[in-house]
């Protein structure tokens, strides 16, 4: 026999030992050499000398289950195979009994092959699969060694078995006497006695018997020491057939454990134990896979015969049961009992009609089944039956819904007579705070189509009035949709210490302020411009007209009313516009009154004009579409009062605003005014009217300085910058591609003229206008422009400077002097750069006006000479960008922009 060697020379398994003592301390750093060197002796030919023994692989047990697989992947191992390998060696190198049946002779079936925890199976999940025989998927555990399994006491003992006797007393004696192929064990002194064929408890009863009768004082104890193995045979359709060496407390199911199980091909409710050619027991997994019951799962003796026989007849149980499968019949079964071995329906299976599919000779024949009746429980299922339970309707049964602004949101039971108010009993236990009290909907469906309709009522009165018309009597089916108030809730009902911002608190007490970002000018902080910053997102808001929470809300409503409009009906619904709280579309509910309509937006606000409103309907006049006009006196339609007007499908109504109402309009007043601050005012009010207002001007005020900024403008020029941003980069890409495609050198690339775009797109709008405030302090007509809500203007102090910027050696801020010219303060300046474009040079104005002198400008002095506060701008030459068109506007714009900062920051 040759011995499987190392590279070195030794044998494998004695490397493999010497490995392990060296890998002690560190096991893991050593498992894959072991695991490759050990899988190497377990599937390598002729290595029965260098096999290792379960000392040798015991420190490779220690190591967690994912890190053995992890490893075994990684080198290609069989880990199964190798455990099995080691437990056998185990096994032969003790020489005690199988703990597991061991086969004996023949080869591995390839025909149907052992699925394994974890592997995929080939057969699609949807698929229905054989019950029961997953119960055979895997290799079975090891187990304890038979010598420390306690022995039943109906254990037959036979040839082959072992009986440990210990006699202690006055006399101490151990016997181990083997029973011999005649049936008897042979006591030195006493002789043989015959126990084959008898139980273990009776054995043991009639050995104390003779003790007691031959020998006085002593006490005996009776155990098997070592039980016999035999061979018994596995035949039919198992994945293993063969003989195999079994122990004396092999049962049937262990056998077939040990073989791998039995094909999908077997049956599993029909398997036969054979004793001398007869049939002595026949088992049914079944009643071991459903009920638990192993009764019939009786020990093995020696040259017994498992049989297995091919399946019998069988049905497909799909649908809404516990677990859809392929079952196997076992003699006549009724639809009930196959669906009680699919562990019964779900909750959601519908019994009432139970499908079943038969094949016969003249094709499919279609059965539906009532399991409420006998009839239908008693149908016997024949072979190849395809049984299907389908699912009940999901719809609700005998229930209302209630949604929206309530604490418990769902279904509830419904009874007859039921009303709102026994649907919500009390406000404060049942609904939200944030519930609208005033505009709730009832949405039921009318006709088998599923077509709504909606009935409006008002929630509170419901509730504390039962007997009042809203207390809606409801139907079966209804959806009760409960809106928000629109109040924060999450703002007021929480109980939370406020928290002062000591910042702030440091701030005001050290008169702290601010830039503001469209003047320049420092604001102190106790000019409550949080408050009139606050006023204006709220007015933008409403400007821009943002969907409404209750909108929201109503949007799955009014969506399902238009979607089952046609040529016949119009949609039912109604806008409402104007001077109410909420506007938009609604719902028209059954029976509308004008009232409703103005509950459901919210209420009329305080702008309403209450002698007129308007309705706006669609008609259709002689095939034609005409829009006409109703005026309506809404302070009598309130009240109930004069004709009624009944309010159509899709009609507008549009409630008017008081004339000449506006909302709060504020202007601020920043700088050197008598008492700045935000200060309201009327439409058609002047600035100098709202400065006379302020006290007037200061003495240090320089009016011709003064910044207005106005928030229209500002809109105006953002939009702007925008459209030039697009223009740019638009400029820039066809300067990329030209760059691509042609010889031509540029100085400059595109990814330069990219951040100037960039430094655009960042660029914050100012919205200033240009005025002359001393001109509008005197009354010009022209000058004395109107003031709108959100203007500021900022009144400067004098400051005696004149500064230059741009492409000049140094920027810097000069002192005014009143003789020098444009040309002088550049100079003081040290003069233009290289890249300056000389011949666009401008003046910015403290008032913000733009003065371009011509060229005799710097050597003449008769011209309009320079002022304090003016800045003096020497541009880019933007032809080093290679031509951009939009370039020189942007950069302009970025200049101005600077330069307007900086003069009135300076």
């Amino acid at each position: 026999m040759s011995t499987l060697s190392s590279s070195t020379g030794r044998p494998l398994g004695a490397t493999i030992m010497r490995g392990l003592t060296r890998c002690a301390p560190a096991l893991l750093s050593c498992a894959p050499a072991l695991l490759l060197g050990a899988a190497m002796l377990t599937t390598a030919p002729h290595a029965e000398a260098a096999t290792p023994t379960a000392s040798q692989l015991q420190q490779l047990k220690q190591l967690p289950r994912a890190q053995q697989e992890q490893l075994a992947r990684q080198y290609g191992v069989d880990l199964d195979s190798l455990s099995t390998s080691s437990s056998d060696n185990e096994q032969q190198d003790a020489n005690t009994t199988p703990e597991t049946p061991e086969r004996i002779g023949g080869e591995q079936s390839q025909s149907d092959n052992i699925r394994h925890p974890g592997k995929a199976s080939s057969q699609d999940d949807d698929t229905l699969k054989p019950f029961g025989y997953a119960f055979f998927d895997g290799k079975p555990a090891s187990m304890a060694s038979v010598d420390d399994l306690p022995l039943p006491s109906d254990y037959q003992i036979g040839p082959g078995d072992t009986l440990d006797i210990q006699v202690f007393g006055k006399e101490n004696q151990q016997y181990d006497l083997t029973v011999k192929r005649d049936g008897n064990i042979h006591f030195p002194k006493y002789g043989p006695m015959q126990v084959a064929g008898e139980t273990f408890g009776k054995v043991r009863e009639q050995i104390k018997a003779m003790f007691e009768q031959r020998v006085i004082g002593v006490d005996v104890t009776v155990d098997i020491g070592a039980m016999r193995t035999m061979q018994v045979y596995l035949a039919g359709d198992v994945k293993q057939p063969g003989a195999y060496t079994v122990n004396g407390l092999t049962t049937v199911t262990q056998a077939l454990l040990a073989s791998g199980g039995i094909k999908t091909s077997g049956s599993l409710r029909d398997i036969q134990l054979k004793r001398n050619g007869k049939v002595i027991e026949t088992l049914d997994l079944y009643d071991l896979l459903l009920a638990g019951d192993s009764s019939n799962d009786v020990r093995l003796l020696k040259g017994d015969t498992l049989f297995v026989p091919a399946r019998g007849a069988q049905v497909a149980i799909e649908g809404e049961v516990l677990r859809p499968a392929l079952y196997e019949l076992n003699g006549p079964t009724t639809l009930a009992s196959a669906i009680n071995m699919a562990g019964g329906a779900l909750p959601e299976g519908y019994l009432s009609s139970v499908s079943v599919k038969r094949v016969t000779e003249s094709g499919i024949q279609q059965f539906s089944l009532d399991m409420s009746t006998s009839k239908g429980q008693a149908f016997t299922v024949k072979n190849g039956d395809d049984i299907k339970i389908a699912q009940s309707n999901d719809a609700l049964d005998n229930a209302v819904v209630l949604r929206g602004e309530v604490v418990r949101q769902g279904a509830y039971n419904f009874e007859s007579g039921m009303t709102i108010a026994d649907l919500v009993s009390n406000a404060q236990r049942d609904l939200k705070p944030t519930a609208d009290l005033n505009y709730a909907l009832v949405v039921r469906e009318i006709d088998a189509e599923r077509n709504i309709e909606v009935l409006q009522f008002k929630l509170g009165q419901a509730i504390d009035h039962p007997s009042s018309s809203d207390n809606l009597r409801l139907q079966q089916g209804d959806q009760v949709f409960v809106f928000n108030n629109g109040i924060d809730s999450q703002y007021w009902d929480q109980r939370q210490s406020a928290k002062v911002d000591k910042s702030r608190l440091n701030r005001k007490g050290n008169g702290g302020s601010y830039i503001d970002a469209e003047t320049g000018a420092e604001v102190q902080s106790q000019t409550k411009q949080n408050e009139s910053k606050l006023a204006k997102k709220l007015a933008e808001r409403d400007d821009e007209g943002e969907r409404s929470l209750r909108e929201q809300e109503l949007e799955p409503i009014i969506e399902r009313l238009k979607h089952q409009a046609n040529n016949q009906y119009n949609a039912a619904v109604v806008e409402l516009g104007g001077a109410v709280k909420y506007p938009g579309v609604y719902p028209l509910p059954a029976n509308a009154s004008f009232e409703q309509l103005l509950d459901a937006a919210g209420g009329l606000t305080e702008a309403a004009y209450l002698r007129q409103a308007e309705i706006t309907r669609r008609q259709v006049v002689e095939g034609r579409l005409t829009v006409r006009h109703y005026p309506l006196d809404l302070n009598k339609a309130i009240k109930g009062e004069g004709p009624q007007f009944a309010i159509h499908r899709q009609d507008r109504i549009n409630i008017k605003t008081k004339p000449n109402w506006h909302k709060n309009n504020t202007i601020e007043l920043q700088g050197e005014v008598r008492f700045p601050g935000v200060y309201a005012f009327e439409r058609g009010e002047t600035i100098q009217d709202v400065i006379e207002r302020a006290g007037g001007l200061t003495e240090f005020a320089y009016p011709k300085g003064a910044v207005f900024s106005r928030e229209r403008l500002k809109r105006q020029e953002e939009e702007r910058l925008k459209m030039l941003n697009r223009q740019l980069q638009q400029e820039i890409s066809s300067l990329a591609l030209r760059r691509q495609t042609s010889s031509a050198q540029y100085t400059t690339s595109p990814s330069e003229a990219l951040s100037l775009a960039e430094e655009l797109q960042n660029a914050e709008a100012v919205g200033r206008m240009v005025i002359s405030l001393p001109r509008a302090l005197k009354g010009d007509d022209v000058a004395n422009i109107m003031i709108e809500n959100g203007d500021k203007l900022y009144v400067p102090p004098k400051n005696p400077v004149v500064s230059i910027m741009g492409e000049v050696q140094f920027t810097s801020n000069q002192l005014f002097e009143p003789g020098m010219t444009v040309s002088d303060y550049i100079e003081s300046a040290g003069g233009t750069k290289q890249q300056a474009d000389t011949d666009r040079i401008y003046v910015v104005r403290a008032d913000g006006s733009v003065m371009m002198p011509n060229n005799s400008f710097w050597f003449s002095r008769s011209q309009k000479r320079l002022e304090p506060g003016d800045t003096i701008i020497v541009p880019i030459d933007t032809d080093y960008l290679d031509g951009l068109s939009t370039a020189s506007t942007a950069t302009q714009i970025l200049y101005q922009m600077g330069v307007a900062w900086k003069a009135v920051k300076d």
